[in-house]
């Protein structure tokens, strides 16, 4: 356990060169189509260690690495870059090592906020760059061609997963408009009150591989929808990712769906 800083807490584990070698070969194989490819994933490696740097000190660093501090410091200031191999054991390490769930459990708390809005922690473009790499580490080797966003709030880490891909971003909107298609649901959030969730429909097809990404789930109902709105337009959902869970209630609800989400807090719905 590292204590940064800011005060923020990084729980890291020391993986297994097993698990950093697979890891990094899937790396290469993904960046491996064309130099451009290549220099963009030795160039995430420095950035990686970039974000990173504010609230490690090198040491740190090296413990994660390996990589001596003199060596470090070069990369994180971009005064040098690493090889390709250097860089995918680089960035495999600390994909594995980060507890980035733990980090942003951290961050929600220390907000004191009474209500839960992912907003007011990614407003940190620092938070949203690094939770984004982690993320992109995470979907390494998936084909995706859409992504769908729940909430505005993970718009930031979205846009970063967009680029990357190449895959546009789908917003779950709570409002229709006259002269447009929907794939559209309703989610019954109380006896006496009804939400209404809406997908375009010429924005996702058969042919598509969806990422849905989310900001937090409580009960699970917006999710369930939204994936069940995906299924109508016969896409294919790769992952889903959901950033913070709210108490227990949820998982009954997706416990079939394949959701990951990167940290849970204790809450009575």
């Amino acid at each position: 356990m590292f204590k940064v800083k800011t005060g923020r807490v990084l729980v890291a584990r020391k993986p297994s060169e097993k698990e950093v070698a697979e890891i990094a070969a899937k790396l290469m194989t993904t960046y491996s189509q064309s130099k451009a490819d290549k220099m963009k994933m030795r160039l995430m490696a420095n950035e990686l260690l970039r974000l990173l740097k504010p609230n490690l000190s090198y040491k740190d660093l090296y413990e994660l690495t390996g990589i001596p501090e003199s060596v470090l410091c070069r990369y994180a200031r971009g005064s040098i870059i690493p090889s390709f191999e250097q860089a995918a054991s680089i960035l495999a390490k600390i994909a594995l090592s980060i507890d980035i769930g733990f980090f942003v459990k951290e961050l929600v708390e220390r907000e004191k906020s009474p209500v839960i809005d992912l907003l007011r922690v990614l407003k940190d473009p620092y938070i949203s760059r690094l939770l984004s790499v982690m993320l992109l580490l995470e979907l390494t080797g998936k084909e995706v061609t859409k992504i769908v966003v729940t909430a505005e709030a993970v718009l930031p880490v979205a846009s970063f997963l967009s680029t990357e891909f190449n895959a546009p971003i789908v917003l779950v909107k709570r409002k229709s408009y006259p002269g447009i298609q929907y794939y559209s649901t309703m989610v019954m959030r109380s006896p006496k009150e009804i939400e209404n969730l809406y997908l375009d429909r010429d924005l996702l097809g058969r042919k598509d591989k969806v990422l849905v990404l989310a900001d937090v789930v409580y009960s699970g109902k917006t999710l369930s929808s939204v994936l069940d709105m995906i299924g109508k337009s016969r896409a294919e959902v790769v992952d889903v990712v959901a950033i913070l869970g709210l108490g227990e209630a949820w998982k009954m609800r997706l416990e079939d769906q394949g959701v990951k989400v990167l940290t849970t807090i204790p809450f009575t719905i």
